[in-house]
């Protein structure tokens, strides 16, 4: 197989396990109306292609392997965007306290 060929399936495996993993995203966005979405994003994608990628080195290289890594790369997803929303909520700032009145002893 060429170098080309490799790198042409690699390109599908890593193009099949992102569409995979933008299904339980778009799950969690809406479940979380959208916040702390945008950095679940990343995290789900890369968890979805560490899964997908761990089927084939444990010795699935065949076609149950292809489709166990997708179901693979979906769980991967759904740990993922579970992570990266948890993750922006304790990044979330608290909300400042106002200031207090400035004590200004020249005009009282």
């Amino acid at each position: 197989m060429t170098f080309e060929a490799r790198l042409a399936f690699l390109i599908f495996f890593f193009l099949c396990w992102t569409i995979v993993a933008l299904f339980p995203w778009i799950a969690a966005a809406l479940y979380v109306r959208g916040r702390g979405a945008a950095i679940a994003l990343p995290l789900a994608v890369v968890a979805a292609w560490a899964a997908g990628v761990f089927v084939p080195l444990v010795g699935m290289r065949d076609v149950t392997g292809f489709f166990v890594s997708l179901v693979a790369a979906f769980l991967g997803a759904c740990v993922g965007s579970i992570a990266g929303i948890a993750f922006a909520r304790r990044l979330k700032a608290t909300p400042a306290r106002p200031a207090d009145a400035p004590t200004d002893k020249l005009g009282s």
